[in-house]
């Protein structure tokens, strides 16, 4: 089965992105004279972001989806980043005793959206 090894993406300051996937945990660099910026997720899928002179239009991707290992780190993730970015939405309770994605939707700094979860297969949390 193929793997997906990375999305392209475009950012109007890399130094802001940067800052933002260092705190989702991403293991970020900056290759090619400082103008892109890779993230990459559990040393296989990575982000890789172009400098641009532009905002971006956020609009042309849903989502990226992050599922972490367990529902204490969603929580401590959407602690961490509740003071530095826009949480803008928020699903923890409406999943935290249901099946489906314990998690939060935050916007990156360019306006992606990134969904944070962790699946709860069960009724019990």
């Amino acid at each position: 089965m193929p793997l997906l090894e990375h999305v392209a993406l475009k950012a109007l300051d890399l130094g802001r992105t940067q800052v933002f996937y260092e705190a989702l945990g991403a293991n970020v660099s900056r290759p090619a004279g400082g103008q892109r910026l890779f993230a990459t997720f559990d040393g296989r899928t990575r982000l890789i972001f172009d400098q641009v002179d532009f905002s971006p239009d956020s609009g042309a991707l849903t989502y990226l989806g992050l599922e972490l290992a367990s529902f204490d780190e969603v929580d401590a993730l959407f602690t961490r980043l509740a003071t530095q970015a826009n949480i803008h939405r928020d699903m923890r309770e409406e999943y935290s005793h249901a099946t489906g994605p314990y998690g939060f939707f935050v916007l990156d700094p360019d306006g992606y959206v990134v969904k944070v979860f962790k699946y709860n297969a069960t009724e019990e949390a």
